[in-house]
C-alpha cells in the first residue's frame, strides 16, 4: 500500500510570493524584449534565467512533495523522500519497535535541524537532527506520528490517512505500540 502527503499542504506563501516575483520579472523581460531592440540580448538573457528559476519552484514545490511517499509491503517498509536523498528499503526484520506519539507531548522527538530535506509549515521530509541528539529519517505532515525504531535508524512517520496507515503498518510488518 502507498502512502503520501497532499500536495495541498507542501505548498505555501512562500511559494506564491516566488512565483509573483519570477512572473514579474518575465513580464518585464518579454516587454522589454518586444518594446527595445537595442535591449534584446539582455532580455533574452533575463527570459531563459527567468524560465530556469520557475523551473526550479515547480520542482521543489510541486514535483518532489509528488514524488514523496511510503510503500508497505509483506516484508518491507520502502521510503521515497527525495528532497532528503533517501530511497531505501526496510526489511521486515530489522524493523524493532513501532509506536503511535503525538509530538506535543513528546517534545524529545521534535526536529531541532535539518540535515538533509525539506520543511514547509507541519510538512517534514528528509533526514533530521531531533532534540534529544538522534538523527532521524521523517516523513510527516502534523503532530501524530508513527515513531518506527530500527536496526540502524529512526523514523518518524505520518503520511495521509495516517490511522490506515498505522493499522496497515501493524498488519503486515510489526505490531504497534498505542
Amino acid at each position: 500500500m502507498n502512502y503520501s502527503v497532499s500536495l495541498l499542504s507542501t505548498i505555501n506563501p512562500l511559494f506564491f510570493a516566488a512565483l509573483a516575483i519570477v512572473g514579474l520579472l518575465l513580464g518585464k523581460a518579454i516587454y522589454t524584449y518586444k518594446t527595445y531592440r537595442d535591449l534584446r540580448g539582455k532580455a533574452i538573457r533575463e527570459i531563459v534565467l527567468g524560465s530556469l528559476v520557475l523551473i526550479f519552484i515547480i520542482a521543489a514545490f510541486i514535483v518532489l512533495p509528488l514524488l514523496a511517499g511510503i510503500t508497505i509491503n509483506e516484508n518491507n517498509l520502502s521510503l521515497r523522500l527525495p528532497s532528503g536523498l533517501t530511497y531505501e528499503t526496510i526489511p521486515k526484520e530489522d524493523i524493532l519497535s513501532a509506536k503511535v506519539i503525538n509530538l506535543d507531548e513528546h517534545p524529545e522527538y521534535a526536529i531541532k535541524s535539518k540535515v538533509v530535506g525539506a520543511g514547509i509549515r507541519h510538512y517534514h521530509e528528509g533526514v533530521f537532527n531531533l532534540e534529544n541528539g538522534i538523527e532521524a529519517t521523517v516523513f510527516y505532515d502534523g503532530n501524530t506520528v508513527l515513531l518506527v525504531q530500527t536496526t540502524n535508524r529512526t523514523l518518524l512517520l505520518g503520511p495521509d490517512h495516517f490511522d490506515d496507515f498505522v493499522k496497515n503498518f501493524g498488519d503486515k510488518l510489526i505490531s504497534v505500540e498505542p
